[in-house]
């Protein structure tokens, strides 16, 4: 029995002296204000302040000095979404009993700082107006501002956002795009499938030929791919997002809104991409019913509204060419290329608050050139005579504004002149030719495909 007791008084006395042991040994480490003749060790720092080889006297007062200048250079931002604010210098103290009562000798030690709820709540709610902050939010987001604060590196951006409970601020739709459209392929219904719900991460980059060229969705063609690009960047000028990656066609779709084209090509690896700055998540939406493709993007809300609008469109008539051929026959004329418009499309940005622009932004400038409309017309004795190519005659009782005459061998080939962009065209074997309103081939003798003359002087 005795014995019994003495191994347990003896394992008592065991377990005290370890005790001690690893209490003075923490205490070392720390180096209590109690002995102020003791030093810190080599590499020790509070933030970015060293006080190696410093006894905890001096280091009181370096730290002091050293604090007190970074209290008077304190720039701390609080970021949410698209905004950024200061946070006044009032609102944070340091402590540096407490700094130094945590340093671990020989080690990088954070800087203890505090920030005054009541202070940061006054702040957040002049700032912020349209969010009500509850005191456990105010108090997560300033403990996530003293955790910022603890390497003591000038400016701090903090994003609130990273410190707010995940159901603190509400989920809506920051943007929507629609187009009509009568019918879909089945790899496009995949494609539109596989874009909803796709997420864009805190400041990613999305990229839609990653996405769109997945084996699940099958072979989309690129005017497809265009369509839901296009649809995707209409939505993105409805937000923050920064454009990383965005192309236009030579020709623009009759579906797509002018101005809003995100062209895609696959053999060119002409993409669409954007990167989303937040550091929120944004879901895209896509469904297509009735005829109509619906796309939206949901996520935190802005501070700011933003609205692409189309400033304004130059249209650029197209001119018409007319290539006079021997096998065309006399009063025909054939169309072989239909003209179209060319057009400019100047789109601008509005930036507003509560419903007042406050700055408006450039966004793009797209240049369609126009095509030329080509007629065929047949080689007559006066047009090789002559070499008519007058603006604003008439052939078979049509009028032509800005024409081009183009002498034929029968092949038909146009080229452009590269410094004009004019049309050019051949007049017979020998390489004569004429451009414009102006005739090339007097003195000339013209012969037709059989090599028999047909007029000329």
């Amino acid at each position: 029995m005795k014995n019994k007791h003495y191994f347990s008084t003896y394992l008592l006395v065991i377990i005290v002296i370890l005790a001690f042991t690893v209490t003075n040994k923490a205490f070392a480490n720390n180096v209590l204000f109690i002995n102020n003749k003791a030093k810190f060790g080599d590499h020790t720092f509070i933030g970015p302040f060293n006080i190696s080889n410093e006894k905890t006297r001096e280091a009181k007062s370096k730290l002091i000095a050293d604090l007190s200048d970074l209290q008077s250079k304190l720039d701390v931002n609080l970021i949410y979404q698209d905004i950024q604010f200061s946070l006044i210098p009032e609102t944070i103290t340091f402590d540096i009993d407490k700094s130094l009562a945590n340093v671990n000798s020989g080690q990088d030690n954070p800087i203890i700082a505090s920030v005054s709820r009541g202070g940061l709540n006054t702040v957040l709610t002049q700032q912020l107006p349209q969010f009500l902050f509850t005191e456990e939010t105010v108090d997560l987001i300033a403990e996530g501002v003293e955790k910022e604060l603890q390497t003591g590196i000038m400016p701090r951006n903090i994003h609130i956002t990273d410190y707010l409970p995940a159901n603190e601020i509400p989920i809506v739709e920051v943007a929507l795009s629609e187009y009509n459209i009568s019918g879909t392929s089945g790899p496009f219904k995949n494609a539109i499938q596989a874009l909803d719900k796709s997420v864009v991460q805190p400041l990613e980059m999305f990229s839609m030929m990653e996405l769109l060229t997945s084996s699940e969705i099958g072979m989309l063609s690129d005017e497809e791919m265009s369509l839901l690009s296009s649809m995707l960047y209409t939505a993105v000028l409805q937000t923050n997002f920064q454009i990383d990656e965005r192309n236009i066609s030579t020709l623009l779709s009759p579906i797509i809104h002018p101005g809003y084209e995100a062209a895609m090509n696959q053999t060119l690896g002409l993409d669409f991409k954007f990167t989303n700055p937040n550091k929120s998540d944004f879901t895209i939406h896509a469904n297509w019913s009735n005829g109509k493709i619906q796309l939206s993007i949901e996520g935190p809300p802005f501070y700011y509204s933003y609205e692409p609008v189309i400033e304004r469109i130059d249209t650029y008539k197209p001119r018409t060419v007319r290539q006079y051929s021997a096998f065309v026959n006399d009063g025909q004329v054939i169309v072989s290329q239909e003209g179209k418009e060319g057009m400019e499309v100047v789109v601008r940005r509005n930036i507003s608050l509560n419903g007042k622009v406050i700055n408006t932004e450039d966004v793009s400038k797209d240049f369609y050139a126009p095509i030329h409309r080509i007629e065929m017309l047949p080689l007559t004795k006066a047009d090789a005579s002559t070499g008519e190519s007058t603006g604003g005659s008439d052939v078979g009782n049509e009028s032509f504004e800005n024409d081009e005459v183009q002498f034929d061998d029968g092949e038909s080939n146009t080229e452009t002149d590269p410094s004009t962009g004019n049309g050019t065209g051949q007049a017979t074997e020998s390489g004569t030719t004429t451009t414009g309103t102006e005739s090339q081939n007097e003195g000339k003798q013209i012969y037709d495909k059989s090599g028999m003359p047909i007029g000329g002087k």
